[in-house]
């Protein structure tokens, strides 16, 4: 899952409460095996799939990798189990489409070198952020403090403090913009931001020309680092509040002599071949050119230098997990579908929604192309945790579709805000698009196995998609 907004990827928490390790059995009992002759989702199948997807082997399935294309391999051989006609290039179920791609040539780095010397680790106490002014970068510098980084008139947060040549800190809380951007315009050379540092953030590869290390410091080491002021973290973003409530407070900015060593170290942005896996359950009634899409990102963040691995499991093996069984169960029911389905496990999602703009791009025969979508149904991060699902806001008639569904099968429900994952790139063609998740999820950390997936959480989700894939496709 991608957020779009740096500041909201930083304020993203993963979940807290991870589930003992799921000990129902991954393959399908007799009863099970029945159930999908019958046309109902099997959560034990759906898990076995998600052990497949996210097992080491596939690497971290990042787009273009060796391991994706393993996953994909998966995701299409079910499709033609189940019988579903491929909708990929000259007949497969592979849709190739070009992406740009950059990856993390060496582990980040950060260190304090006086007044006392600390080495710090990455994904305990910092993680790097990539895209836009953040890339790679050196820089060794005092720390200047500058609160949430606003520059504008009485909000300057940079007002008492020189950040030229310096790294700068920032606390929060910020107001709108990069701030990233304003400590770069004010001359720093690199920036530690105040987040998760367990997770690592998606790579955006849209890169400035000039770039700047960045990394992400947890509020214990953000404190340690201020230490020799005698200030908190707490403090600063209260002394930040006071003065954007009275511009007459002093100024919040202020320079520590500590002394730090950060880097981060990327290859060229590339050009890769990525793919989605399309397949198409084509509906009873041969005259209709309608389908609903039913999909989710297969991709993940890959594998770190240091050769740990990011199974992906929740985020999002989840999702195609999903969407394979979704497709078998309601393969037994095709004769009751006037529309059609279309299946899809897309590329490129943590990078910005490209595996869902290629298909919007490069499918042009109904159905399935765009125009030919009445709703589209996203999966993401929906095996793991929470207690009710979120549902998008994107299109209302369908939230709340999704919703009564939910209740009516005793699932708990909630509605989210727009945005976060696939579903975007229908939503910005009008096409009636959600995507359903967990509320509370773990995703993009080394803990995000098959193990935190459960058959329960797979299994409710998966009831709750096939009957609101079932019911739009069997309207006339």
């Amino acid at each position: 899952m991608r957020r779009l907004a740096l500041v909201a990827a930083l304020l993203l928490a993963a979940c807290t409460a991870v589930p003992a390790p799921d000990s129902t059995s991954a393959a399908p009992s007799p009863s099970a095996a029945a159930e999908i002759a019958n046309g109902h989702f099997d959560g034990a199948r759906a898990k076995a799939h998600v052990s497949y997807l996210a097992d080491p082997a596939r690497g971290g399935r990042m787009s273009g990798s060796a391991g994706y294309a393993d996953a994909a391999q998966y995701v299409a051989d079910r499709f033609r189990e189940i019988g579903l006609e491929p909708l990929g290039d000259n007949g497969t179920y592979f849709q190739h489409f070009p992406m740009p791609n950059v990856e993390l040539a060496a582990m980040p780095t950060l260190a304090a070198i006086a007044p006392s010397a600390r080495t710090y680790k990455a994904r305990v106490d910092m993680t790097e952020t990539v895209g836009g002014r953040s890339g790679s970068g050196r820089a060794e510098s005092t720390l200047a403090v500058v609160g949430g980084a606003a520059r504008a008139g009485v909000q300057n947060d940079f007002a008492g403090v020189d950040a030229r040549g310096k790294i700068a800190l920032v606390t929060g809380p910020t107001q709108g913009g990069s701030a990233v951007e304003a400590a770069y315009a004010e001359g720093a050379t690199g920036v530690l931001l105040v987040g998760n540092t367990q997770i690592r953030y998606s790579y955006i590869p849209r890169l400035e020309s000039a770039t700047i290390p960045v990394l992400v410091v947890n509020e214990t080491v953000a404190n340690e680092l201020i230490a020799p002021s005698g200030k908190t973290v707490a403090a600063v973003r209260d002394a930040v509040r006071a003065r954007r409530s009275d511009p007459t407070s002093p100024p919040t900015g202020f320079e520590v002599p500590t002394t730090l060593r950060m880097e981060v170290s990327l290859t060229p942005v590339r050009q890769i071949d990525a793919m989605n896996v399309v397949g198409l359950l084509r509906g009873a009634d041969n005259t209709s050119e309608q389908a609903v899409l039913v999909g989710g990102h297969l991709d993940a963040v890959g594998t770190d230098p240091d050769g740990s691995v990011f199974q992906g499991a929740n985020d999002n093996a989840s999702g195609p997990a999903v969407v394979m069984e979704v497709a078998r169960a309601l393969a037994a029911r095709r004769a009751t579908l006037k529309r059609s389905i279309v299946f899809a496990a897309f590329a490129g999602e943590e990078e910005g929604f490209f595996g869902s703009e290629a298909y919007i791009a490069r499918t042009a025969t109904s159905p399935g192309r765009v125009e030919s979508l009445t709703a589209m149904i996203d999966l993401d991060v929906i095996g793991c945790c929470g207690d009710s699902l979120f549902v998008s806001n994107e299109a209302p008639e369908l939230q709340r579709r999704i919703r009564d569904t939910a209740s009516r099968l005793g699932v708990s429900s909630t509605s989210s805000g727009a945005g976060g994952s696939d579903q975007t790139s229908f939503a910005r063609r009008r096409v009636p698009a959600a995507l359903i998740g967990w509320t509370d999820f773990i995703l993009h950390t080394y803990r995000d196995t098959p193990d935190v997936v459960t058959v329960a959480k797979l299994k409710a989700a998966g009831d709750v998609v096939t009957d609101v894939a079932a019911q739009l496709a069997s309207e006339g």
